[in-house]
C-alpha cells in the first residue's frame, strides 16, 4: 500500500510539476511578447527624452557661457576704468605738483641757492615754458612706462 502511495504521489508530483512548468513557460512567453511589443515604444520615449535633455543641457551651457563672458567683460571694463582713473589722478597730481615753491633749506646751501635763482629769474616770466616742458616730460615718462609694462609678457616669453 505504501508503494502505491509513493507511485501515486510521484505521478501527482510529476503532473503538477509539468503543469507549473507549462504555466511558467506561458508566463515567460507572454513577458517576451510584451517586451517585443512595447520595446519600440519604450525606445521612442527614451529617445524623445534624451533629445529634450540634450536641448536643455545645451541651452543651460549656452547661458553659462554667456554669464562667463559677461563676468570677463565686467572685469575687463572694471580694470580699464581703474587704469583710466589712475591716469587722470596721476595727471591731476602731476599738474598740481608742477608749482615749485623754494623754501629755506635744512642746513645745506642748495635750497637757498635755488631760491635765489628763482627770485632772480622771476622777471623773465619762464613759468609757462617750464609748465609746458614739465608736461611734455610727464607725457614721455607715462608713454615710456606704458611701453615698458606692455612689453612684459605673461608666461616668460
Amino acid at each position: 500500500m505504501y508503494v502505491y502511495m509513493f507511485v501515486v504521489g510521484g505521478i501527482l508530483t510529476d503532473a503538477f510539476g509539468r503543469l507549473f512548468d507549462v504555466i511558467w513557460g506561458g508566463i515567460k512567453w507572454i513577458g517576451r511578447l510584451l517586451k517585443r511589443l512595447f520595446q519600440g515604444l519604450v525606445d521612442l520615449f527614451v529617445g524623445f527624452f534624451e533629445v529634450i535633455y540634450a536641448l536643455i543641457d545645451g541651452l543651460l551651457y549656452f547661458l553659462y557661457k554667456i554669464g562667463v563672458l559677461a563676468v570677463k567683460l565686467f572685469f575687463l571694463f572694471f580694470e580699464l576704468a581703474k587704469m583710466i582713473v589712475s591716469l587722470f589722478v596721476g595727471f591731476g597730481r602731476t599738474l598740481a605738483s608742477l608749482v615749485y615753491v623754494p623754501r629755506s633749506g635744512s642746513g645745506n646751501g642748495y635750497s637757498e641757492m635755488l631760491g635765489k635763482i628763482f627770485t632772480a629769474m622771476q622777471p623773465l616770466k619762464l613759468e609757462p615754458i617750464a609748465y609746458i616742458l614739465l608736461f611734455i616730460l610727464w607725457m614721455f615718462t607715462a608713454v615710456a612706462a606704458i611701453k615698458l609694462l606692455s612689453s612684459i609678457r605673461i608666461g616668460g616669453e
